[in-house]
């Protein structure tokens, strides 16, 4: 069976390599290539495999995971040493005629996944840009492997993604740090009994969201009038949460669109 190679083995390569194997996908076929040895320990205690040129006629897929400034050099070397492979690149802010400019014999796919893949969870943006019907398919249903895909029609919508979901886990932790402070006090500083009450509240909200029902009407079943949610909500109202937050997403989405115009 052809074998997917992980170009890069951080953090997302290190998330989907986790829930592809917790989804019954053989470690066996997959492959990796870093210099970071952190990372390659980290995946050499998953039973996952170091690529090498015995590798060569076996490869179907390429997962290019490195950092933005790595990114082309990366794409080059998979260019100079296979005919017309077929990549995903998982990097952020690099659009396809970049990559291009160094080889377009290549087919060629863009996805941004998340780092909830690890629990299978995850969310992918992904949109072809040269690779056949086949391959594309193969790509997303790697994906699907370990949470859903979006499927994209223009790589200018990469930039919002990135700013709005592939930075969003990092929001809600910020935003738990208020919580994580208080529950302290309340669970006697037992850490491990407040990251339990977190993540129950946190599944509850996304129970909630499941069933169809609108945000309004969602935050109308928990805030009775003049009661303690309501208060807490006219504080936020007063003092604009909303509006600072959707400034925050903002300045993401332009930051990804800044880092796209300087690669």
């Amino acid at each position: 069976m052809k074998k997917i190679v992980f170009f890069g083995a951080g953090n997302i390569t290190q998330s989907i390599i986790l829930g592809l194997i917790s989804s019954g996908h053989n470690k066996e076929n997959i492959l990796f290539i870093d210099r970071n040895r952190k990372n390659r320990n980290v995946l050499k205690k998953l039973g996952i495999k170091e690529y090498t040129n015995s590798h060569k006629d076996k490869i179907d897929l390429f997962f290019l995971a490195v950092k933005p400034k790595d990114a082309l050099v990366a794409y080059e070397e998979i260019c100079n040493s296979h005919k017309k492979p077929k990549v995903i690149s998982l990097v952020a802010g690099v659009r396809s005629k970049k990559y291009f400019s160094k080889s377009n014999n290549v087919e060629f796919i863009r996805a941004m996944p998340t780092t909830s893949s690890r629990f299978n969870k995850g969310i992918t943006a992904s949109l072809n840009i040269s690779s056949t019907l086949s391959t594309y398919n193969k790509a997303k249903k790697i994906f699907s492997k370990v949470g859903m895909v979006i499927e994209l029609k223009k790589e200018q919508e990469m930039d919002s993604f990135t700013g709005l979901i592939g930075s969003g886990p990092a929001y809600f932790f910020y935003l738990l740090k208020a919580y994580e402070k208080r529950l302290m006090k309340l669970c006697n500083n037992d850490s491990a009994l407040t990251a339990k009450a977190m993540s129950g509240l946190l599944e509850g909200v996304a129970l909630s969201l499941e069933d169809g029902s609108s945000i309004d009407d969602l935050i109308e079943r928990v805030a009775s009038k003049k009661g303690t949610t309501e208060a807490g909500l006219k504080s936020f109202k007063k003092n604009k949460l909303l509006s600072s937050f959707d400034k925050g997403i903002s300045a993401a989405v332009n930051r990804s669109k800044e880092i796209a115009d300087e690669s």
